[in-house]
């Protein structure tokens, strides 16, 4: 009934495009194989969760359904002739370019363990469309079973769904947001159908509490950011400087292997059980903190102390990543957070949910309204002693429009991005011309 109603509800916000994203269990190998490709280290079981949107694509519109990707810029689907789609069935959802009258071929190039064809097609999402957008579409074998909708930047607007909102004025700044209705819990079927709502062009600040920080990203088009610290009850774990990635398209919750032997011998035995485990106390509640400056997010880990064949207990479903490398975190931890992601200013904000049926939906033109900077929290600043009183301030200072659409409008004290994105020539999607071996055919560009 809560998805029901927010569907139907979909936010008339002025510059504020908005839809809710549904939440699914990865059951299927396909997708499984696909998701499962984001984990660095670690094994993994099914249960996990993603994503999935429903994305219309070409004339008449044809609906596919897809992972909401913020591991990855561009759209990739199931084309309806290729030999998954086809022969083998695999396929969810599929796109037949042939019934579509906007398609337009432009070139053929190998990805996801087969070969597909760039196009330029009609998109619609979120009830926005737009047309010349490019889609690849696989003609013959393809390794997931469901298209991938990227998210992370991209300048080029006939590649970036988010960038390309901006681009044709339906939103002020290439950003989006997202927030949850509930928590995400690890193999937990009652996490089904959760609603998580995403704004292109604003947030929504009646789903935060406490603090929010913007930390910047390490490179222009990536999301990995620098995460403050990793506690378990209060004390500190990270023995050496680490990034994240929050990542909807992943399925894993990583942590340094140190915190979690850490955590084994606080609950448990401390051993090590192959083939990537440790062991804990059966009962165990554990929680653990990520903290990214003045934000602190706490994930519960007690949904994955289970059974082990060995005996007593195990975490499983836990990344042990080596210290130092990078964490990539799935919806257990997004869906604790409100996350604003800055394709422009390269920059993410991140404040602990929280979760209400009110909703007071924001406007971004400039800054955040009342976050707070994650060098200040690195330069050893304390949380300012008025924080309360500075975030109602920053609530009154933006500027009301038709208060019909619940949005504001922000001020801004930065110098506004460039009018006109850096839109690259029509065969950007050859990556033989990426000088720097980031083309868009990594599909983990972030990571470059």
């Amino acid at each position: 009934m809560l998805f029901s109603t927010l569907l139907l509800a979909a936010v008339a916000t002025a510059d504020v495009v908005h839809y809710p994203l549904k939440f699914r269990n990865v059951e299927d190998d396909e997708t499984y194989a696909r998701l499962g490709e984001r984990a660095f280290h670690g094994t993994q079981s099914r249960g996990y969760n993603f994503y999935e949107v429903e994305v219309h694509i070409g004339t008449p519109p044809q609906k596919v359904t897809a992972t909401f990707d913020t591991g990855s810029p561009l759209l990739w689907v199931p084309g309806a002739n290729s030999t998954s789609c086809a022969v083998q069935k695999i396929c969810r959802d599929s796109f037949n370019v042939s019934a579509s009258s906007t398609w337009r071929y432009r070139t053929q190039t190998p990805n996801w363990g087969g070969h597909g064809n760039w196009g330029l097609d009609t998109v619609s999402y979120a009830g926005a469309t737009l047309t010349g957008f490019n889609v690849w579409a696989s003609n013959d074998q393809i390794s997931n079973d469901l298209g991938i909708f990227g998210q992370s930047g991209d300048d080029d607007p006939t590649n970036s769904f988010v960038q390309g909102l901006w681009k044709s004025g339906k939103i002020s700044r290439a950003v989006y947001s997202l927030d949850a209705a509930a928590p995400i819990y690890w193999r937990d079927k009652a996490s089904e159908g959760t609603v998580n709502n995403v704004y292109y062009g604003g947030f929504d600040r009646a789903k935060y509490e406490g603090p929010l920080t913007t930390v910047k990203c390490d490179h222009h088009g990536g999301y990995a950011m620098p995460l403050g610290g990793v506690s378990v009850q209060g004390v500190q774990q990270l023995k050496k400087p680490t990034q994240i990635v929050l990542d909807t398209g992943g399925i894993s919750l990583g942590l340094p292997n140190s915190t979690l032997q850490y955590i084994s011998e606080k609950y448990g035995d401390g051993k090590w059980q192959s083939p990537g485990y440790w062991g804990v106390k059966c009962g165990s509640q554990i929680e653990v903190t990520y903290e990214f400056g003045y934000t602190k997010i706490d994930v519960d880990l007690s949904k994955y102390v289970l059974k082990s064949p060995h005996g007593g207990c195990r975490l499983e479903g836990v990344d042990p990543v080596q210290d130092g490398d990078i964490l990539l975190a799935g919806p257990p931890l997004i869906s604790k957070a409100l996350l604003i992601y800055d394709n422009t200013w390269d920059e993410i904000t991140v404040g602990k949910a929280k979760y209400t049926d009110e909703s007071d939906v924001v406007e971004i033109t400039g800054p955040i309204p009342g976050a707070l900077n994650y060098s200040d929290w690195v330069a050893g600043k304390p949380l300012p002693s008025a924080f309360q009183t500075s975030l109602s301030s920053a609530a009154s200072s933006v500027s009301s429009v038709a208060s019909s659409t619940l949005a504001v409008v922000t001020t801004s004290s930065e110098p506004a991005p460039d009018a006109t994105p850096s839109s690259t020539d029509g065969d950007s999607t050859d990556g033989d011309d990426d000088s720097d071996g980031c083309g868009i055919f990594d599909i983990f560009g972030l990571f470059c």
